[in-house]
């Protein structure tokens, strides 16, 4: 019997809530775990019901599914329903703008569409008609761009769902008789290569492995709660909740990273764990910082602010230095297991002061996983001032999402900024630097827009820089991709100079959310500036830069050193550079900034 199928036949019945949070912070959504299995079979039989036409794929019944972070559960319903009616799912990154989305519909032909009230308009919009059914239907003359739209609400379907009887649901999702190989989903990549994201064929032999290893995680247990705000969409966090499944949670929240910030603990309640990009991370303690040395008026200030803005600005200022101590001390403390007692101190005075505050901004967990990209290792020391434990993961899309992630107990013994062993059944090696992964996990292959197949045949170069430690943990260097090679030949990795430039601006104004280096094929290398918001791009801001850059020009190697660089006008999160999993795609920072070499280059002549 398949793994997956086993889990979710002891679903009916279990204690487990999910819940979903809306964009303002209130409970848009919840069921419980016999509700969603009801809500499957529900919907199983619309689809089974639905007239397919003319759209398969290859033989296949094959149907891309778009919901908003937010309608987790409805995407959960749909994914679960159409595999178990033996099609196969391609999820669509709600992030995606309206051309990018219709784009890789046309891409690779897919002509049928199960949508969620959030883009229901926009997936109608690119068909010609509705029916009184609800159902979209596609033209004659064959110009738009989908066949067929199916919507899920998921009030509707939880209505018929009480109808479902107690027998039917032990069968509501049965792959006990699907073969290994079915092709449970097609996943987008982060598009890190080439010019369209690959698309990546998940089989049910990929998913069983999954959720076995997340299952057997040491730190997961039953009766726990999760946060995950990042879009199920993604394999990554998809995979996750299969496997907590497998240890009966007692509540899995889901929720839109954009507004983490609105969801404390007075409004979710105590969490165990969460789930974050490193993004996010950098985003929250650069937002600490902010606020702890902004000027407040404790008669105007936010509630939670209240009691900091009665503290003078100087004295806030000589805070930051503190918990910049504290976050030294802690990456120290946890590779050596040992440091002096002043730095301990700044440790303990800075969580004393604000760890139960941070805490409970985020539900006060016990242990946050950042998986997706290579996380700022000082981001993650300042979570461990704050009092919760930090735990990098390691995964991609090819290897249907997580496939190492530190251990919980492993403390205080170097393990600090690795990803700890690889999960059982893995085998990899580093050739060339670059990891190389084996196992039942790696996808099948990738399906290309020109209809052929490229099979991993079980074996995946990562596209990683990585190492192993003594102790058989995973260490991961940085990106090949993102690997800098000027006109004259030297190599760079840009991420440890990012970080220098990144923790200057935090030293003195903290005026930037990201500093991103390029230099690819030019004389020198260069650096974009993403500025926080409501950081204005006047020349204050310019001059600040400067400044920042000819400090640490100094402090830098010729070679090293920034020669040109330019201020974006746009936000880093709107800027287009991140691909669905959040990680920069700096190819295109490269493309869209690169004309910055040519101006300087005019400017010198």
């Amino acid at each position: 019997m398949s793994v997956l199928s086993s889990v979710l036949e002891t679903l009916p019945g279990s204690r487990l809530d999910l819940e979903a949070y809306d964009r303002a912070g209130h409970i848009s959504a919840t069921v419980n775990a016999t509700q969603l299995c009801a809500c499957v079979e529900v919907y199983r039989r619309r689809l089974r019901a639905w007239d397919v036409g003319d759209w398969d794929v290859g033989g296949r019944k094959v149907v891309s599914l778009l919901f908003r972070p937010e309608e987790a559960i409805e995407f959960l319903v749909a994914t679960l329903a159409a595999i178990a009616e033996r099609w196969t799912v391609v999820p669509f990154y709600p992030n995606w703008n309206e051309s990018t989305q219709k784009m890789y519909l046309e891409t690779y032909n897919l002509r049928a569409m199960v949508v969620g009230d959030g883009f229901r308009k926009r997936a109608e919009a690119w068909t010609d008609q509705v029916d009184a059914d609800g159902e979209s239907e596609r033209q004659a003359d064959g110009s738009s761009v989908l066949d067929r739209v199916l919507h899920l609400s998921l009030t509707d379907v939880l209505a018929e769902a009480e109808n479902i009887d107690e027998d039917t649901l032990m069968n509501a999702i049965p792959f006990c008789d699907f073969p290994a190989d079915h092709a449970c989903a097609w996943i987008f990549t982060s598009g890190t290569s080439g010019d369209l994201a690959k698309l990546t064929e998940i089989t049910l032999e990929n998913l069983d492995a999954a959720v076995e290893n997340i299952r057997d995680i040491d730190f997961l247990y039953p009766g726990m709660t999760l946060h995950n705000p990042l879009s199920t969409s993604h394999i990554f966090a998809f995979s996750v909740i299969l496997g907590l499944l497998a240890i009966k949670p007692r509540r899995i929240i889901f929720s839109d990273v954009q507004y983490l910030a609105r969801l404390p603990q007075s409004r979710t309640g105590k969490v165990n764990a969460l789930i974050l990009v490193p993004i996010v991370l950098n985003r929250m303690r650069a937002g600490f910082y902010d606020k702890l040395v902004a000027s407040l008026d404790p008669k105007t200030a936010p509630p939670q602010l209240r009691r900091l803005a009665k503290i003078p600005r100087p004295i806030r200022k000589q805070l930051k230095r503190l918990v910049q101590e504290a976050e030294e001390a802690v990456v120290d403390l946890e590779r050596d297991g040992r440091i002096g007692l002043r730095r301990r101190g700044a440790i303990l005075t800075a969580r004393r002061l604000f760890g139960r505050l941070f805490r409970e901004r985020l539900g006060s967990p016990e242990f946050v996983v950042v998986g997706g990209a290579k996380p700022n290792l000082q981001s993650m020391a300042f979570l461990e001032v704050m009092g919760v434990r930090c735990l990098q993961g390691w995964g991609m899309t090819e290897t249907t999402g997580p496939l190492a992630v530190c251990s919980l107990s492993d403390r205080f013994r170097g393990a600090f900024g690795t990803c700890g062993p690889l999960f059982r059944n893995t085998n990899a090696y580093v050739e060339d630097g670059e990891l190389v992964v084996e196992g039942p996990q790696v996808a099948r292959g990738y399906h290309q827009p020109d209809g052929t197949f490229v099979s991993f045949n079980g074996r995946k170069s990562t596209g990683d820089y990585a190492e192993f430690d003594a102790n058989g943990r995973l260490r991961v260097i940085g990106k090949a991709s993102d690997r800098i090679t000027t006109e004259n030949g030297l190599n760079y990795n840009p991420i440890p100079i990012e970080e220098r430039l990144q923790r200057l601006d935090l030293e003195r104004e903290q005026r930037c959310e990201e500093i991103v280096i390029i230099g690819d094929g030019q004389p020198r290398l260069g650096a974009v500036f993403f500025l926080r918001e409501n950081v204005q791009a006047d020349t204050a801001t310019t001059d600040y830069l400067a400044a920042c850059l000819r400090e640490f020009n100094v402090q830098q190697a010729i070679d090293e050193r920034i020669g040109s660089w330019v201020v974006s006008e746009v936000s880093f999160k709107e800027s287009g550079v991140l691909g669905p999993s959040g990680k920069l795609i700096r190819r295109v920072v490269e493309e869209r900034f690169g004309e910055m070499f040519q101006r300087t280059a005019v400017g010198a002549r």
